[in-house]
């Protein structure tokens, strides 16, 4: 009896600890609002316009969420891709090297949130391999299924189907 009895707490703490890991944002959908322009701006990278939507809507989100890990997450993510719009290669590298420690500073604030940890995975797959920016691929990916195995996304279906199919392409 005592065994189960310690099975069951450890099992509770640890899906306390991944919970307890992303942000507790009250209004859930204020982060799929964004998410969704995420989804977007993968959609169409190459579109600045798109990619700043995104852009102004994780801004929109930090002045809401001021001390949010989350939103600089969001916020550097939008900075990377903007690179990708980018005609001058020196501008990308320049870009890329502002924005991606402050993606890094907000996964070290919040280092399970999946939706960081989902950020970092697309931005690494996409990067080109010279930049040696994919060696979190593999933990992300990890996190990033065990995210959707535990229905992190569910109450977003269009958003948590957007990162299956991301995750079957890997």
């Amino acid at each position: 009896m005592k065994r189960w009895a310690i099975v069951w707490l450890v099992s509770c703490v640890a899906v306390g600890e991944f919970h307890s890991q992303h942000e507790n944002i009250a209004d859930r959908s204020a982060v799929f609002s964004v998410l969704d322009y995420y989804r977007l701006a993968c959609l169409d990278p190459g579109s600045e316009a798109v990619v700043l939507e995104f852009d102004s809507m994780a801004v929109a989100f930090i002045a809401e969420h001021p001390e949010s890990a989350l939103g600089l997450g969001m916020k550097s993510t939008a900075q990377l891709m903007l690179a990708e719009s980018m005609w001058n290669p020196l501008d990308k590298l320049t870009q890329f090297q502002a924005w991606k420690p402050k993606l890094e500073d907000a996964i070290a604030q919040s280092p399970l949130d999946p939706d960081l940890r989902y950020f970092r995975l697309s931005v690494q797959f996409s990067v080109p391999a010279l930049l040696e920016y994919n060696s979190d691929m593999v933990s992300d990916a990890a996190a990033v299924k065990e995210a959707l195995s535990k229905e992190f996304w569910s109450e977003h279906p269009e958003y948590e189907s957007f990162v299956e199919a991301f995750l079957n392409q890997l």
